[in-house]
């Protein structure tokens, strides 16, 4: 199966991406020779709110793209890239409203929808934020995690949330040590620990720190877990996410250990987006 990137800023003349067509063809060119063979396209609802441009840009520019790089492909003779459409919204006040008014945008159109907080301390509203989302049996992924102060220093707030349904997608570049030495060993402690469900490139262009490469961190987390569990992170859960489906979490031996180090870090599996227990909670919360 190829690699499913589902956070990608590759369109043309949204926020800081990419400006023209023909960069953003360079960057779906690179990421489909490196193995890649879907690109979600994520722009930032911040930056779309500046530029006064409305959701449905994301699918207008994402159908041209895909469109030219069908043309570009078939002239090369060279591996092909589809692009679907998603957006990375702030986890912040204003995403309930972004939600109820139907412009927020889930990746391909599933429940799950990509949220980003701060890279310093969590707010106090997160979790009250994180529970609304998931009583409208929308499932929040929780971008680049691993860049957040708060949940580097506490890990167990990260695991409470996938416990309760909450999916964590990690930055390649973060496990190359781009985004530092903190963010890298984060990262590397997220999988050790089975929290983490996907890895994505964050592209931005096609040059480093955030390239559209994922070989580099596919082999270091292969280093890490294994290759299975590699592919996993980097094949099948985003693809199943894409389709509506949720990925699972594998059941490993170092898990068993860590229950000496962190005891209520359990051995499960995710069978399903929103556990009984959590929608209970949330909803008599809101009542």
């Amino acid at each position: 199966m190829p690699r499913v990137d589902i956070h990608a800023h590759i369109l043309p003349g949204l926020g800081d991406g990419p400006t023209t067509v023909e960069e953003s063809l360079e960057m779906a060119r690179m990421a489909a020779r490196d193995g890649t063979g879907i690109i979600v396209a994520t722009p930032h609802y911040r930056d779309m709110e500046l530029e006064q441009q409305t959701p449905g840009i994301i699918l207008e520019l994402a159908d041209t793209l895909d469109a030219e790089l069908r043309r570009d492909t078939q002239r090369r003779n060279s591996p092909a890239a589809r692009i679907l459409t998603g957006m990375v919204h702030r986890l912040d006040t204003s995403l309930q409203d972004l939600v109820d008014s139907e412009n927020a945008v889930t990746l391909n159109r599933s429940r799950f929808i990509l949220v980003e907080p701060l890279f310093t301390r969590l707010p106090s509203y997160v979790d009250e934020m994180i529970g609304r989302l998931l009583t409208q049996r929308l499932v929040p992924v929780i971008a680049h995690p691993e860049r957040n102060i708060e949940f580097q220093r506490n890990p167990k707030r990260l695991q409470l949330m996938v416990e309760d349904g909450v999916m964590v997608q990690l930055a390649s570049g973060s496990i190359m040590g781009r985004n530092g030495p903190g963010a890298r060993r984060a990262a590397e402690q997220f999988i050790r620990r089975g929290i983490a469900h996907v890895v994505a490139s964050e592209m931005h262009s096609s040059r480093a720190p955030r390239s559209p490469l994922l070989t580099g961190a596919f082999e270091i987390v292969s280093g890490w877990v294994g290759e299975d569990e590699a592919i996993d992170l980097f094949e099948t859960n985003p693809d199943m996410m894409l389709e509506g489906r949720t990925p699972q979490l594998r059941e490993r031996e170092s898990r068993h250990r860590l229950h000496k180090i962190i005891p209520s870090v359990p051995s499960f599996e995710i069978e399903n987006s929103i556990p009984e227990r959590t929608r209970r909670k949330w909803q008599r919360r809101f009542r």
